[in-house]
């Protein structure tokens, strides 16, 4: 009787089989992690120009009221300011919210902004 070598046609093709289901599974995972990708990329985006317009807005003289605008790059942004009581007659506090709009995706971020009696004057 003579040694066989090598693979049979039947272990090839099972072998080949086996690759193409793994080869599937990791396209599918690299679409998905893709994707996964692009959406982190658009709301960092809004995250960021939420917290640059509230830097910008919050650094000069708060006055309660709404404004809106666009952010680089045709990002939309609505800011309302409203002012809360507060126990102190010398401080001053503001409730700043934000709604920034990129097509169809939207976030809403908010903060609150103290000014001493240094700045109440």
């Amino acid at each position: 009787m003579k040694l066989q070598q090598g693979f049979t046609l039947l272990e090839m093709l099972a072998a080949l089989t086996v690759l193409a289901l793994c080869s599937a599974v990791l396209l599918v995972a690299f679409g998905q992690a893709a994707r996964s990708l692009k959406q982190v990329q658009a709301s960092d985006r809004l995250s960021a120009a939420a917290r640059s317009i509230l830097d910008e807005e919050a650094d000069g003289p708060l006055q309660p009221g709404s404004r809106d605008g666009t952010w680089a790059g045709g990002i939309r942004w609505h800011l309302d300011i409203r002012g809360l009581p507060v126990a102190a007659n010398r401080l001053r506090l503001f409730q700043l919210d934000v709604r920034v709009r990129e097509g169809q995706r939207q976030a809403r971020f908010g903060t609150l902004k103290v000014l001493g009696p240094e700045a109440a004057q």
